[in-house]
């Protein structure tokens, strides 16, 4: 089904297909909201062969019913539901010019480039403070318990001014709607369920959750952590298991907190992970703090023009620093996409040092113009024609004064410049002779002759520039090889261990009381230890050889891991 532009729609004039989905295609239509004066909306219409379905139908209303009572900045606001004259269901929502996550990381990769850490961070935060608010809903009978069920790339808008949007509420499900799906049926969009998902469990926010790991895991190093597997039946069966690399085995390079954050957002059973959407916009935004950023409005800004287009260069992206970066408004001019050049990669291509050393544009704002210039320069220029207009004139008036003849004792007179800005002025010293003696000749004024002005700076003297200290990047990770076999891994703990458990994550997975003594398959393990009161350890990475032992020990007070 594909509506001819200047179909009706309800109040809604439909002007062209925007996307088409597995149960609507969405329109851009114009809503009219007095004479001559309409509204750009985005038109979600429900396919005819679902319409004819009584539970679609209601599927359709109570997405409506829901999703029209949320507001919040990062999810797209629902105008408006009903049915046309024809009998198409409908659903009118804002319309947010940009590109999809999906969209914008594909072409990014294409070019040999990908999003910076700080936008990492931005998508993360931005996309757990929508999910808070659509898992804490409430209605007048209380909390409603709705869940997105499909968060993904593919149903997170970024608009041209740097706005991310959380779409698409179609599969979503209030927990206590009779009529939608029961448990047992799996809705969503394969490789970002969570595993309770997969099974066809009753669902909670803590689904979504997962669902957000895996997206920020897809967005940092270009693939889900099950596309090694072929299948369908593989990549089920490794979800279930919980058979997945960790993103900093796969994409090393990227700040540590942000791998932690990962980490624990994929934790196979839903009670190890975090247990609401706030805790985890909280330890995002405080992993962001320890990583160095500032994440703001215009983390995300740069990535889609003014026109709609995808730009793979940096042009104006902010950097952590914005104080020092290009005003964001220059983002409405930058050039469209380039080609790629002949090796397919860019300046900033997607090796892992590469990528975790990715800069922003540091470009400088230039200076205002029309700066008015410092005064300094005219005062001692004025001031030193002063002073030579002075001393002309002293000597002027010195060479015309008269001789006057003193009848006095013999006696020598010496008077003090004045200070500036006046000259001093010399007056004559005169050595006559006693009244009974002939008169001496009086001998010619002696001049002092005048020091040099010294104009003292005003100004500290700039000091030198420190030369940059160039940091080199870190060596690759190097490959560890580890051959098939069994080795065993010995966990305690030290300090106050009760209540608390040992979990460890791998080839097998374990949960035990410490101390924990293991035979296991060598490889690669995760270790972490859970305490009491629920709180989880940080992880601990250990290799497995065969015939080998590896044994770690935990502090319970000092939070700290040590190899024994």
């Amino acid at each position: 089904m594909a509506l001819e532009a200047g179909t009706r729609v309800g109040r809604y004039t439909i002007s062209r297909l925007l996307a088409q989905g597995g149960m609507a295609e969405v329109y851009r239509a114009d809503q009219e909201l007095t004479k001559d004066i309409t509204r750009p909306v985005a038109v979600k219409v429900i396919r005819p062969e679902y319409s004819e379905s009584a539970d679609f139908r209601q599927m359709f209303l109570d997405e409506a019913r829901t999703a029209c009572t949320l507001s919040h900045p990062n999810i797209a606001q629902i105008y408006d539901v009903g049915e046309s004259d024809d009998g198409l269901l409908y659903m009118a929502m804002e319309l947010v010019p940009g590109e999809t996550l999906a969209t914008i990381n594909r072409t990014l990769r294409d070019h040999g480039e990908r999003f910076s850490d700080e936008a990492l961070f931005a998508i993360g935060i931005w996309t757990a403070s929508a999910l808070e608010a659509v898992h804490s809903l409430k209605t007048e009978g209380g909390t409603v318990g709705l869940v997105h069920r499909d968060v993904s790339p593919h149903n997170l808008l970024l608009s041209t001014t740097g706005a991310l949007k959380l779409i698409d509420f179609g599969i979503s499900k209030a927990a206590t709607n009779r009529n939608l799906t029961m448990p047992g049926v799996t809705k969503g969009k394969a490789g970002y369920f969570s595993p309770e998902q997969a099974m066809g469990k009753k669902l909670d926010g803590r689904s979504d959750l997962f669902s957000l790991g895996v997206t920020l895991y897809k967005l940092a190093s270009g693939s889900t952590p099950f596309d090694d597997h072929k299948t369908h039946g593989e990549r089920h069966a490794a979800l279930v298991r919980g058979q997945w690399q960790d993103l900093d085995a796969t994409f090393p390079g990227l700040p540590e907190p942000f791998y932690e954050v990962v980490r624990r957002a994929l934790m196979l059973k839903p009670e190890e992970r975090y247990q609401t959407a706030r805790e985890l916009r909280e330890a995002l935004e405080k992993a962001a703090f320890d990583s160095g950023f500032r994440v703001g409005q215009s983390a995300l800004l740069g990535y889609v023009d003014v026109d709609g287009e995808i730009t793979a260069t940096g042009g104006t992206r902010s950097s952590a620093f914005p104080a020092i970066t290009a005003s964001p408004t220059d983002a409405y001019g930058k050039p469209k996409l380039a080609a790629p050049g002949p090796t397919g990669q860019s300046a900033t291509g997607l090796t892992p040092q590469a990528a975790a050393r990715r800069d922003h544009n540091t470009e400088r704002v230039p200076a205002a113009k029309g700066t008015a210039p410092s005064k300094k320069p005219f005062l001692f220029v004025a001031f030193a024609a002063a002073v030579i207009i002075g001393v002309f004139g002293t000597l002027l008036l010195v060479g015309r004064a008269p001789e006057p003849v003193i009848t006095i004792e013999p006696t020598t007179v010496q008077v003090e410049p004045v200070k500036p800005p006046t000259p001093p002025v010399a007056k004559p010293v005169v050595v006559v002779k006693p009244p009974d003696e002939a008169p001496l000749p009086v001998k010619p004024p002696v001049v002092e002759p005048k020091k040099p002005l010294v104009v003292k700076p005003t100004s500290k003297p700039v000091e030198p520039v420190k030369p940059v200290e160039v940091v080199k990047p870190p060596p690759p990770p190097v490959e560890v090889v580890i051959a098939e076999g069994t080795g065993v891994i010995r966990v305690s703990l030290s300090g106050d261990d009760s209540g608390a458990k040992v979990l460890v994550r791998g080839a097998k997975s374990f949960e035990s009381a410490p101390p924990f003594s293991e035979k296991v398959p060598s490889g690669q393990y995760t270790v972490m230890v859970r305490l009491a009161n629920g709180n989880l350890s940080p992880s601990r990475r250990v290799t497995v050889q065969p015939e080998t032992q590896s044994r770690l020990s935990y502090d319970v007070a000092q939070q700290r891991w040590t190899d024994r």
